[in-house]
């Protein structure tokens, strides 16, 4: 009975969308300025400094800070980036909510 009702609230949710939507937050909220943050990237993990993924997060928190020259410091594809993240992000929600009312019917 239990699954039955978190399958039924999954299905509104498209999962891909949630997952960038929490990224994008995560990335304003916290503060690009620290020079020391956690990170899962192997190449900052084995000592390594330069990664080409790295400095895309803290180019999109600087971005939503209003700071554009350390956005565009930290990596020049952060403002692109941000665009394709929310751009991905409309079309998921667009084809799951337009694709659910084409197979709506309506009586009236």
């Amino acid at each position: 009975m239990m699954m039955k009702r978190i399958k039924k609230y999954l299905s509104y949710i498209e999962l891909e969308a949630l997952m960038w939507l929490v990224a994008l937050l995560f990335l304003f909220f916290i503060n690009p300025y620290e020079t020391q943050h956690f990170t899962l990237c192997p190449y900052k993990n084995i000592g390594i400094d330069f990664c080409p993924g790295c400095g895309i997060g803290k180019s999109i928190s600087f971005l939503f800070h209003f700071d554009l020259v350390n956005s565009i410091k930290n990596h020049p594809l952060g403002i692109f980036g941000l665009f394709v993240i929310t751009y991905r992000i409309f079309y998921l929600l667009k084809r799951k909510y337009i694709k659910q009312n084409k197979n709506e019917v309506v009586y009236g």
